[in-house]
């Protein structure tokens, strides 16, 4: 008896020194977890920067963090600025209830007998927008200003992944000790499938950045592109928007139809026809390249992976965007090895 009284307070002083180490570093827990992602997807950068240009461990790592900032304060710095832009230009249309709403084409005014019928449909049209502008200008003003007030909030979550970005090239350095220590985790928590279950997901990881993320970070830069290119007014909100639909798995066409709409309306027609085909060239991408990144080297069906990255996306935002799909194949593997139907992850 007295034992087991001895045993159950170690335990509990165990517990009890869990809970406190969980509450310090609380105020951490986003950096980490951001920085453990970020390491798991820069390591195969990592080696092959010292492999090809023979840096040492703290001279590739540092390579990544002077890349990671120019990526981030040049082209994301730059939508950011847009983006700031176009929100305050939403706030004065919705208090002086300026006109948002361009004039017909004048390809569609010239189409017999549609043009005719169509330019006095446009005007009501505008005249009921204008209204509507006029009666709600307080609702407009006060949904601009928690956008552009969410917008700012933004602003320390990019700071923390700058933080993390540091922090993830300190990992990187110190990979070999890091791996051996959470190998060694994974074996005492399940001995026979801590291969199985590090594979798994540092290679759900590291598809997810170049399937999900990658193509919707290089989809919403193409089209934001375009449209700064051209000058299609709100360029920087609708590549915003582009992004936040990519990453949600919903695609670009919303914003890709908007964009043409002004486009059509705005432009020569030449350069309307111009942007046209690149911003269709942009929406068709993921098509190409996603299953390709995201299937390779995983024994789990890109619909699982996929079904993860949504349902992590709506519950967790975009910590969540990696978390769900790791976290859906652990399970999805788990179950297929307790019905004796697995197969062995192919090496990442």
């Amino acid at each position: 008896m007295p034992l087991s009284i001895d045993a159950l307070i170690r335990l509990l002083l165990l517990v009890g020194l869990g809970v406190a180490c969980a509450l310090i570093l609380q105020p951490f827990a986003e950096i980490l977890l951001w920085a453990g992602l970020l390491a798991v997807i820069l390591h195969p950068l990592h080696l092959w920067l010292q492999r090809r240009l023979r840096l040492n461990r703290w001279g590739a790592a540092g390579l990544i963090v002077v890349a990671g900032l120019a990526v981030m304060l040049g082209p994301v710095g730059g939508l950011a600025a847009a983006l700031f832009s176009n929100i305050s230009e939403l706030l004065e249309l919705a208090r002086q209830g300026k006109e948002a709403v361009p004039q017909p084409p004048a390809l569609l005014l010239e189409i017999p007998v549609l043009g005719p019928a169509l330019k006095p449909f446009w005007h009501s049209l505008i005249g009921d927008l204008h209204g509507l502008v006029r009666t709600h200008a307080g609702t407009l003003t006060d949904i601009g200003t928690r956008l552009l007030e969410t917008t700012l909030a933004q602003g320390l979550g990019f700071l923390k992944l700058l933080v993390s970005l540091v922090v993830a090239a300190l990992m990187l350095v110190h990979s070999e000790a890091l791996l051996l220590r959470l190998r060694r985790l994974l074996e005492r928590l399940a001995p026979e499938h801590a291969t199985t279950v590090q594979q798994i997901t540092a290679t759900t990881v590291r598809n997810v950045s170049r399937g999900v993320v990658g193509v919707a970070v290089l989809q919403s830069m193409l089209i934001g592109l375009g449209l700064m290119a051209t000058g299609i007014p709100w360029s920087g909100l609708l590549t915003l928007v582009a992004l936040i639909l990519c990453l949600m798995q919903i695609g670009p066409l919303p914003v890709v139809l908007v964009a043409l709409a002004m486009a059509w309306s705005q432009l020569h027609p030449l350069m309307a026809l111009l942007l046209t085909l690149w911003l269709i060239a942009a929406t068709l991408l993921e098509h190409l390249l996603k299953p390709v990144l995201m299937a390779h080297g995983l024994p789990i069906p890109m619909l699982v992976i996929l079904i993860g990255v949504l349902g992590g996306t709506l519950k967790g935002g975009l910590t969540g965007l990696f978390l769900g799909p790791v976290l859906l194949s652990l399970g999805y593997h788990f179950v297929r090895l307790w019905v004796g139907a697995t197969t062995p992850p192919a090496a990442p």
